[in-house]
């Protein structure tokens, strides 16, 4: 017997698309972005890093994916890493903070990962630990997490070499067995206040944690309304219909949970792109809006960059964020939310 579910505003837990009610006034704003980079020289730019004074992405160049620019000026400081099957090659790169200002470069399907280091001469440094060095994030000193896709947790926790598990998956008393498919989320951690926020796109489904006192602890959990699927005999899951799904880009500044997401009550204005890159002018229809919530993630404010995005990020000690979008060529800019 096939189940079939639909979430609704009848939900123990819930979250309607603005956070808010009718009532509220959250203020919308049309704001021109800071181009930082105009130009990024790729075919298709990955994941966005913001560090104190650089930004780091990679791309598919198997020479070197990985890019450090200037977060000033947009300068291009280095470019480094290579794409492959040999010892130091990367065959699916993941980045994320590691103290004191370096680059924890690991792998999504590999047993590897790597620190870059901008001291004196830039080199990256194979990182010495026991455990799994598959999708690592680091949260410390010698403090790791990593999805736990399919498990009863969504994050694996090492601290010190030591193993434990937190995080609740939405769904979490089905039994799926198509979980590597479907229980793919995203995740971004914060430094300085110790915050990470995990969301699963397609299952309409954000929670947020904070480490403390060396463990993580769940703030909230929310789940949004009008998400329509399916789990037949087999365990697969299949999803019908998402009205409303969580956001697939996250960054967390000092004092916000910023998102990329479309304002259903404004219509943005379609962008055209004027490239001759055909797979390019296609994120030109990315959303444009910049959806600003508290750490209670209750919606403070909606901004209006009139430039598609889909990569997020901040240093976490500051309201600025930082984007990769579309203005006729792929690009990098910010906005300051203070």
């Amino acid at each position: 017997m096939k189940k079939h579910i639909i979430l609704t505003c009848l939900s123990i837990i819930f979250l309607s698309y603005t956070s808010c009610s009718e009532k509220d006034e959250v203020e919308r704003l049309t704001i021109e972005p800071t181009i930082v980079k105009a130009d990024l020289m790729t075919s298709m730019p990955g994941e966005l890093l913001a560090l104190e004074d650089k930004l780091v992405w990679f791309d598919l160049n198997p020479d070197a994916f990985l890019h450090v620019e200037d977060a000033m000026t947009g300068e291009n400081i280095l470019e480094t890493g290579m794409l492959g099957g040999g010892p130091e090659d990367f065959t699916a790169p993941f980045i994320s903070w590691y103290p004191e200002g370096k680059v924890l470069v690991s792998d999504c399907f590999a047993e590897r990962a790597m620190v870059l280091s901008f001291e004196k001469a830039s080199k990256m440094i194979p990182l010495d630990i026991s455990f799994s060095k598959k999708n690592l994030q680091c949260v410390g000193e010698n403090q790791y997490i990593q999805n736990n896709i399919g498990g009863s947790n969504s994050f694996t926790f090492w601290n010190n070499g030591a193993e434990s598990m937190f995080g609740r998956y939405p769904l979490k008393d089905e039994e799926i067995s198509n979980a590597e498919e479907v229980l793919q989320g995203i995740h971004s951690y914060n430094p300085y206040n110790g915050y990470l926020i995990q969301s699963f796109p397609e299952l309409s489904h954000i929670a947020l944690y904070r480490f403390s006192g060396g463990n993580f602890e769940e703030i909230w959990t929310k789940t949004r309304p009008g998400l329509d699927y399916q789990i037949d005999k087999d365990g697969v899951l299949r999803i019908n219909e998402v009205r409303n799904p969580a956001p697939s880009a996250i960054a967390l500044t000092k004092d916000y949970i910023v998102t990329i997401e479309r304002d259903k009550r404004t219509k943005e204005t379609t962008v055209e792109s004027h490239s001759e890159n055909r797979f390019l002018r296609s994120f030109s229809k990315s959303p444009q809006t910049l959806f600003v919530y508290d750490y209670n993630f209750q919606l403070k404010r909606i901004l209006y960059t009139r430039i598609p995005m889909f990569r997020l990020a901040a240093t976490g000690n500051d309201n600025v964020v930082y984007f990769i979008g579309v203005k006729d060529e792929f690009c990098i800019a910010k906005c300051t939310l203070d």
